[in-house]
C-alpha cells in the first residue's frame, strides 16, 4: 500500500507499506487515509527540524544542553511523553494556563513554534552522558 504525501506544490513523498505477501483490507486502507494528514505533518516537521542548526552541544546531559529551567524541562518531558497541557498541569499541581506559559517560553528558547517541534529539537540535542 502506498501513501503519497504532498510536501508542497512541487514535492511528493510516498510511503510504502508491505505486509510480506498479504494485502491490506478496506479497514486498513481507510485508517491509512485518516492518518495521512498526521503522517504528512510529522514528515514536514522532521524535515524542518533536520534543517535547523544544532544548538551548542553540552557533553554533560540534555538538561544542561538546553537553555531551560528545571520546571520548563519537566513540562517538556511530560509533553514528550504525550501528555496534554491539562494532564501536565494536574501532574505538576499547576494550572493549564501556567503550563501554556511554560510552553511559550520553551518555544521561544528553542526557536520553535509547536510542541512537536520542541520535543524533536530536544531529542536532537540529546547526547549521551560523558
Amino acid at each position: 500500500m502506498a501513501m503519497p504525501i504532498h510536501v508542497d506544490e512541487r514535492f511528493l513523498v510516498s510511503f510504502v507499506f508491505n505486509r510480506g505477501g498479504s494485502g491490506f483490507g478496506d479497514r486498513e486502507r481507510d485508517l491509512a487515509e485518516v492518518l495521512r494528514p498526521q503522517v504528512a505533518n510529522l514528515y514536514r516537521y522532521s524535515v524542518a527540524i533536520d534543517k535547523m542548526p544544532a544548538m551548542p552541544a553540552d557533553t554533560l546531559s540534555l538538561r544542561a544542553a538546553l537553555p531551560l529551567t528545571p520546571r520548563e524541562r519537566e513540562v517538556l518531558d511530560w509533553v514528550a511523553a504525550g501528555k496534554t497541557n491539562r494532564d501536565v498541569a494536574a501532574i505538576l499541581g499547576a494550572s493549564p494556563r501556567t503550563v501554556e506559559k511554560h510552553l511559550e517560553r520553551i518555544y521561544e528558547k528553542l526557536g520553535v513554534e509547536t510542541r512537536i517541534a520542541a520535543v524533536m529539537r530536544a531529542a536532537k540535542q540529546d547526547k549521551p552522558l560523558g
